[in-house]
């Protein structure tokens, strides 16, 4: 058994908060994405008897993990301890479910959260991301994460959802207090002492929408009906609170990526600028390099062999699909960037049954994003004299505050 001490190489990693100069054409998560590389190269599957977590770093092993629901289980509620308003998250929390319900569940929620309804809201959601721009256009230095990345996701999320948009900013809170941390045992547990009030919050909603519909998400699910079931209340709930912890916080991480990324590279930002039918491939490997998501948790439901190696039944594994799409075997020149990089089948939205449901939603916000970044400005540098905070990467990919210096168009 490899015993590799996984977390105790924490210093190659960030975390949350951290706040750093970057150097000129500098990785900004170089020490991380280095260990990972030596993890992948040594141990692609390994135990931490420190944490006493497994730890997945070769693609192989982890396309092995997510595309077997049965064995590697989502539903992680047993781990928890009892307690009311998380049980209602894990009602309507389609990430922690395994099947059959997780089939049945997200059959009923895609009939309203489709592709189609997520295409139909790119008009309100470019005039949301346009007024938001429209605050710094001009300006040659300005922080993209508070101005842009994070204001962005809030308000498309407490506005398709139907809530009052001056408590987006509580919106914003629930966010961090779901997230932050929430791939750790001792982070879902924070997090269940701290969704009370958006338990209350998106019930009182529910209650409104019952007496009287809206054009919003919460009207849609009252009424989606799949082979004679609804989703009852607690349910909606749940599937709200999968919302906000999985729309916030990963979309504006993306769109911070795409900064950090194109100031390693401001030959391809002109090139990109000059040619939009590139911004969606451009933002597909920007997902690869560096995914808003490092790593999943999941539970083994029995002893099992993977990557050579035997782990016990009830034992959890962190899948890390940021060295995942890091593999060579997969990826030729893994850790270049490279917009024609055809196919690009990477895992930055999972595999297999957990496909993340909201990739439409995330990647129609980031080319929203990106396409009126390179109307408005020329260039778009990080400011290297000034801090930058990035989120915790054994969680998290992405900048919390990100100073930039812009040449406008």
């Amino acid at each position: 058994m490899h015993a590799s001490g996984t977390a105790n190489e924490g210093p190659e990693r960030e975390t949350a908060g951290h706040a750093t100069a970057l150097p000129v054409g500098a990785e900004p998560n170089a020490e991380f994405f280095a260990w990972l590389r030596r993890m992948r190269d040594t141990e692609p599957v390994s135990f931490d008897p420190t944490t006493g977590l497994w730890s997945v770093f070769g693609r192989d092993e982890a396309v092995q993990a997510m595309t077997n629901p049965s064995l590697f289980v989502n539903d992680l509620s047993s781990l928890t301890p009892p307690q009311e308003d998380y049980d209602i998250f894990f009602k309507g929390n389609i990430a922690a479910m395994d099947e059959p319900r997780h089939r049945q569940f997200r059959g009923l929620v895609q009939k309203v959260f489709s592709a189609r309804y997520i295409g139909s809201l790119e008009e309100k959601l470019t005039g949301i991301a346009t007024g938001l721009v429209d605050g710094f256009t001009g300006r040659q230095r300005f922080d993209v994460a508070a101005s842009l990345a994070f204001p962005f996701p809030v308000t498309v999320i407490a506005d398709i959802l139907g809530a009052d948009l001056k408590d987006v900013d509580q919106f914003a809170q629930w966010a961090d207090l779901l997230h932050v941390g929430s791939n750790s045992m001792d982070g879902l547990n924070n997090a269940a002492r701290n969704i009370r009030s958006l338990n209350a919050y998106i019930f009182d909603l529910i209650d409104k929408r019952r007496a009287e519909r809206q054009d919003d998400l919460i009207s849609l699910l009252i009424d989606a009906e799949l082979d004679g079931h609804r989703l009852a209340d607690d349910e909606i709930v749940g599937f709200a609170g999968v919302l906000l912890m999985g729309g916030i916080t990963t979309t504006a991480a993306l769109i911070s990526n795409i900064v950090l990324t194109f100031d390693q590279h401001p030959e391809d930002w002109a090139r990109v600028r000059a040619d939009r039918t590139l911004v969606p491939k451009a933002i597909e490997e920007i997902i690869r390099l560096r995914p808003s998501f490092s790593s999943f948790l999941r539970m083994v439901a029995e002893d099992t062999e993977l990557g050579g190696e035997f782990i016990p039944g009830g034992s959890i594994m962190k899948i890390w699909v940021s060295s995942a799409n890091r593999d060579a075997t997969a990826f030729p020149d893994a850790e270049r960037f490279d917009i024609d990089r055809t196919p690009n089948r990477h895992n930055g939205f999972g595999q297999g049954i957990h496909f993340c449901i909201g990739a439409p939603l995330a990647r129609l916000e980031g080319r929203i994003a990106f396409n009126l970044l390179l109307d408005r400005f020329t260039e778009l540098r990080v400011d290297h004299d000034s801090p930058i905070s990035f989120l915790d990467t054994n969680d998290m990919i992405g900048a919390t505050r990100l100073p930039a210096v812009a040449v406008p168009a």
